[in-house]
């Protein structure tokens, strides 16, 4: 689980409906700081233009003015989607020195005259950076606009130290065909004489979050026509004469569907004030765990520590009768591996090709029969930093030496950028063809999984499930692998977990949602937690609670009628079903399928 960059987005709240006029006038308080803008003062010429993208048809850039505003306007048209929306963009350089750890806010206003995509938005990326090539980035925000204009105010601190002329101020437009204008761009510099929390920012929002939201009905909906059946429970005697009056109790004690979270290795291992609410947390909370870290390569195998803690963590979960997840056999890039390794690599490929082999039967024959799934390859769309060492079909011999190893675990492969973007649809489609490829060779991938990580800005929830239907004609299921929302509105975080668990949940394709950590002390990012450091509960966290332990995790009290029956409706999953009558006490265990057979309890 890694993202090569921290991806942070937003549409505005309110639609601020201009003429291509310049940002709001700043507040008494901040012209009083007397900020500086560094962006060039003749930014009419003072840029560079390029087009990578490969395209037939080139894309252009143009400066002109509306007529009767002396601003500059910049106009981007791009004719077909690029390889990376790095591919077509626009740099400028800053005209005044940056500090590291300064308070800056760009300022600027848009619209799209077109773009080719069912939404009509343009999509562009706004980032500020070092050159090449170290490309530091102190900020890249996905931005989106209709075909009116709207106002954004984006705070941020400078990464590093840029001289004048050494920053990048940047514009990319490759996301998809699109027309965009932009106007009344300004790069301020507060120096340090504010933090970047104080200055002004626009509200995040999505499409489809209002109350009444038409997907939201439909999901719930859906919800309820695939994930809950009959639950009908008959009470007889030993005459098999019906019991009228018995107390029936029936829990769902574990859902057909994964309800997951990764698991810090160090908070199972260890007794602490903060591990004994940890461990109640994920009682209460999840129904499946995986382990963080502790089963990556570099860890189980160079650290013998951690590989003890992470053992330690998961004879923990399997003690407290959690599903395991294993996470992962290989992640195929340098950064995420030993420096030993890379140097094998360059040495000998046929003794690095055999380390990694041996890594594979390490993990498994540590956990054999004791996981219901595997990812077997994380990352490979991203990082394949290792094939260049290996045989052409390695993918292939990787997924058949899991499934030789592991004949039980359900095979994963496990990729990001998917659920969470403008780019998912293409992202999914070129993922979904690589799987096929691989499978058309022997490889027994047996499912997919899509990570969900979710920045500021979130994916309209029918987007999602649009998505969800292209990943369905893999003909594969799908995982939510590793979803959260990195969000410092908690207001924002808590809706749109709502609707996204809605979503996920209301797909006939999607078999189960892992979140990747809940407790801010061990969060690979801390604003995605539902508690924080000290275990106050966010607004998430209330949300998780009315629905996944609550709303979908069927409960039921009550007395059988005059035929002996108790008919409720019950979501999927296995069942402890108590029955007392008098001094008598039945107890069973019952599996609710779609089929809702009725279960018989003798008294």
């Amino acid at each position: 689980m890694k993202v090569i960059w921290i991806i942070i987005g937003f549409i505005l709240c309110l639609n601020i409906n201009v003429f291509a006029q310049d940002s709001p006038p700043l507040s008494v308080e901040l012209e009083s700081l007397l900020p500086i803008d560094i962006f060039p003062k003749n930014s009419g010429k003072e840029y560079v233009f390029v087009d990578e993208s490969g395209s037939k048809k080139p894309s252009v850039f143009s400066v002109s003015q509306l007529v009767g505003n002396s601003l500059p306007v910049f106009t981007a048209e791009v004719f077909s989607t690029a390889p990376s929306h790095y591919n077509v963009s626009v740099t400028w350089k800053n005209s005044r020195t940056i500090n590291r750890g300064d308070a800056l806010l760009a300022r600027f206003t848009m619209r799209t005259i077109y773009a080719k995509q069912e939404s009509g938005e343009g999509n562009v990326s706004f980032f500020l950076q070092t050159p090449k090539p170290a490309y530091i980035k102190s900020v890249i925000l996905p931005l989106a606009t209709g075909p009116e204009w709207k106002i954004f105010d984006i705070p941020f601190e400078a990464k590093e130290n840029m001289a004048a002329g050494e920053a990048e101020i940047c514009i990319s437009f490759g996301a998809l065909p699109q027309k965009v204008e932009i106007t009344g761009l300004q790069v301020l510099n507060f120096q340090k004489k504010i933090t970047v929390d104080k200055l002004p920012t626009t509200r995040f929002s999505y499409g489809g979050r209002e109350a009444d939201a038409p997907w939201r009905v439909a999901a719930l909906k859906n919800i309820e026509e695939i994930r809950t059946a009959p639950l009908v429970i008959k009470v007889v005697d030993s005459l098999g004469q019906p019991v009228s009056g018995a107390a029936v109790e029936a829990n769902l004690a574990l859902s057909d569907f994964i309800w997951g979270t990764a698991v810090n290795e160090s908070m199972l291992a260890y007794d602490s004030p903060d591990s004994e609410k940890y461990k109640a947390g994920l009682k209460e909370l999840f129904n499946t765990g995986v382990i963080e870290n502790g089963l990556k390569s570099p860890r189980w195998t160079n650290n013998p520590k951690r590989k003890a803690e992470s053992i330690r963590a998961f004879e923990w979960l399997e003690q407290n009768d959690f599903r395991q997840r294993g996470h992962n056999l290989v992640w195929p890039g340098w950064k995420f591996n030993s420096e030993e390794m890379k140097a094998l690599a360059e040495t000998d490929s046929v003794t690095f090709k055999n380390f990694i082999d041996d890594e594979f039967r390490d993990k498994i024959a540590y956990t054999k029969g004791r996981v219901i799934a595997w990812d077997v390859i994380n990352e490979i769309m991203h990082e394949r930093d290792f094939l260049k060492y290996l045989p052409g079909d390695i993918v292939v011999q990787w997924f058949r030496l899991a499934k030789e190893l592991e004949p039980d675990a359900q095979l994963f492969i496990n990729d990001y950028g998917v659920l969470n973007s403008i780019a998912s649809p293409q992202n999914i489609r070129d993922y979904i063809d690589s799987i096929a490829h691989y499978r058309s060779m022997g490889a027994p991938i047996e499912a997919i999984g899509a990570q969900g990580h979710v920045g500021r800005q979130p994916r309209d929830p029918a987007l999602v499930i649009s998505d969800l239907d292209i990943f369905a004609t893999s003909g594969l299921p799908v995982q939510i692998t590793e979803f959260d929302i990195n969000s410092p509105d908690e207001e924002l975080q808590a809706d749109y977990t709502r609707d996204f668990l809605i979503a996920c949940y209301s797909h006939p394709n999607v078999t189960g949602l892992t979140i990747w950590g809940f407790w801010e002390g061990k969060q690979w990012k801390e604003d995605a937690a539902m508690f924080h450091k000290d275990w106050t509960p966010k607004p998430n966290l209330a949300v998780w609670r009315e629905y996944v332990t609550g709303k979908w995790k069927t409960s039921i009290s009550e007395a059988t009628d005059s035929t002996g029956m108790v008919d409720a409706n019950g979501h999927l999953g296995k069942y402890q079903i108590s029955v007392t009558y008098g001094d008598k006490v039945v107890k069973v265990d019952y599996q609710l399928t779609k089929a809702g057979e009725p279960v018989v309890v003798e008294l």
